[in-house]
């Protein structure tokens, strides 16, 4: 996960750069730029659009199955988020050398200007592309109460 030799050695060895710090602040500093470099979720990248009444939500989420999406909707706020496993097949009689698998989430959530009516939302999957459909509900209107 980290690296102990983050420095050329001869920058290690030299008796007048040699700092007693230097060795453990290396390794601090791999770690925490690895850390960040390699997050556990992903962003899902997102357009956000608005035509005829309603919210059109487009998100990319590359090698996820329909199976694998979840949304969900409360007023404004939007959540989506994916699991996406990869594992290559093994054919009979084959002898494996080497293999790989990838293990990879997608998670985005989103308040939008206006909330949306979740029972009318519709949700499409095709070419890795999510398309989500979101009507914008009604603002409650303003009501004037006469004082008696």
């Amino acid at each position: 996960m980290f690296s102990v030799l983050s420095r050329p050695a001869s920058q290690l060895t030299s008796p007048v750069s040699r700092d007693p710090f230097s060795l453990v602040d290396a390794m601090f500093n791999d770690w925490a730029g690895q850390r960040a470099a390699q997050s556990l979720v992903s962003r899902a990248r997102l357009d956000v659009t608005e035509r005829n009444g309603n919210y059109e939500v487009r998100a990319e989420l590359p090698g996820a199955k329909k199976e694998d999406i979840s949304i969900e909707i409360d007023g404004a706020y939007v959540s989506i988020a994916a699991k996406v496993n990869t594992q290559t097949e093994r054919k009979s009689g084959e002898r494996v050398l080497y293999s790989e698998r990838s293990h990879e989430s997608y998670a985005r959530s989103f308040e939008l200007p206006q909330a949306v009516d979740a029972s009318a939302s519709d949700a499409k999957f095709e070419d890795g592309v999510l398309t989500l459909t979101l009507p914008k509900k009604d603002a409650p209107k303003s009501t004037r109460v006469a004082v008696r």
